[in-house]
């Protein structure tokens, strides 16, 4: 059992000496003072001061060590009626009751509340029977009485004032050391957070370089293959595709722009979504593909990040088709009839595949759902084409 909410002084060297000097200036003035004493009396004081002193260095110290309560209150049960026998022998010579001071300090170390009163209590009857013993007059024992406990108090005082510094030290070093491992904590994850920013940022800016700058480049590609391909014999249908080319260029010059100036834009962003859409189809006819887009219930406003996504991932429908499915239709169906939140599927009647090679479009696309919180899910099979379909929240 331990004394609940006491912190224990630190013991050492200098408490020891202060116990030692204490119990021997009290042996000084009792030697100097005492009228008649025999050789035996003297024997036996100084056996019994040895043994007090021995007590209050090393027991003192094994018990504050241990903070067991019983054992701290068993130092108090041997060393106070020690000290009284002391000052018995010692008939109070010199004030050889200075002798049971001490364990008022001990007591305001190991002790709190109701067992310091206790041991103090005893401290006073140790005095009061040791004089009484060998005086038997009551009148000499109050006249010494206000000399001791204004020694008692003086030191009950003082020594808790001592234990509160001590103790406030002590947490103040605590607290610092606390704050020092917080520090250090904070700056560690300072790092971490800067380097996953980081990641963060490269990571975004790969996927709208691949999915914008990807897109026009694809989409470029094929109407220049379908310009070749008309030139010899259709020279207006040639001049006609180029045109495009040059516009989707011009298109793909303004999104690396908005890349690099952080993408905070788009070029037709000021456009309501199923009209950015459309205008991305018209882009990819002239690349083979007839695609067809169906709104399903009344568009809404969508926040910005759900719009940017939808937009993507119907770049990377197209421009997987036209790189990967030669897949001649597209069908892009965009659903705001489910409550909170928008669906969106892309389907082309492409080759498929039997097994999905997710490249860095897919794996773009599905980190852009799954930062907003939505479904992500694609379908192929051999023979039977492609599908795209996500989920995401207002």
């Amino acid at each position: 059992m331990k004394p609940a909410s006491r912190n224990i002084v630190k013991t050492g060297g200098g408490v020891d000496v202060a116990f030692a000097v204490v119990v021997l200036a009290s042996y000084f003035a009792t030697f100097s003072a005492i009228p008649q004493v025999t050789v035996a009396d003297i024997f036996l004081m100084i056996i019994l001061g040895c043994g007090y002193i021995a007590i209050g260095t090393y027991g003192y110290r094994f018990c504050a060590q241990s903070g067991r309560l019983s054992l701290l209150l068993a130092y108090f049960a041997v060393q106070i009626p020690l000290g009284g026998l002391i000052v018995y022998l010692g008939k109070g010579a010199g004030f050889n009751a200075l002798i049971l001071l001490p364990l008022a300090a001990h007591s305001v170390v190991l002790l709190a509340g109701i067992w310091m009163v206790v041991v103090n209590t005893a401290i006073i009857l140790a005095y009061v029977f040791s004089m009484l013993l060998f005086a038997n007059d009551p009148a000499t024992i109050w006249s010494g009485m206000p000399t001791f406990l204004a020694g008692q108090v003086f030191i009950v005082f003082f020594t808790h004032l001592a234990v509160s510094e001590q103790s406030a030290r002590t947490e103040v070093e605590r607290l610092i050391s606390e704050l020092e491992d917080a520090n250090q904590r904070l700056r560690q994850y300072a790092l971490q957070i800067e380097e996953l920013a980081i990641t963060k940022e490269r990571n975004r800016l790969a996927r709208e370089i691949h999915d914008g700058l990807g897109h026009h480049l694809t989409t470029i590609y094929m109407q220049i293959q379908a310009a070749i391909a008309v030139m010899d014999t259709n020279p207006q249908r040639t001049r006609a595709i180029l045109i495009k080319a040059q516009n989707q260029t011009q298109a793909a010059l303004v999104d690396v722009r908005d890349s690099v100036a952080s993408l905070r834009s788009l070029p037709d962003e000021h456009l309501p979504l199923p009209e950015r859409l459309g205008n991305l189809l018209k882009g990819s006819e002239l690349a083979g593909i007839s695609p067809k887009l169906t709104i399903m219930g009344t568009p809404r406003d969508l926040s910005p990040q759900a719009q940017l996504t939808i937009f993507r991932a119907v770049q990377e429908g197209l421009s997987n088709a036209v790189k990967h499915a030669q897949a001649t239709s597209v069908w892009v169906t965009l659903d705001y009839t489910p409550e909170h939140a928008v669906q969106l599927t892309i389907r082309d009647n492409g080759v498929g595949a039997e097994q999905m090679d997710k490249g860095f479009g897919l794996m773009g696309l599905r980190e852009r759902v799954s930062l907003l919180k939505g479904n992500f899910n694609i379908s192929t099979q051999k023979g039977q084409g492609f599908s795209i379909e996500i989920e995401v929240p207002e």
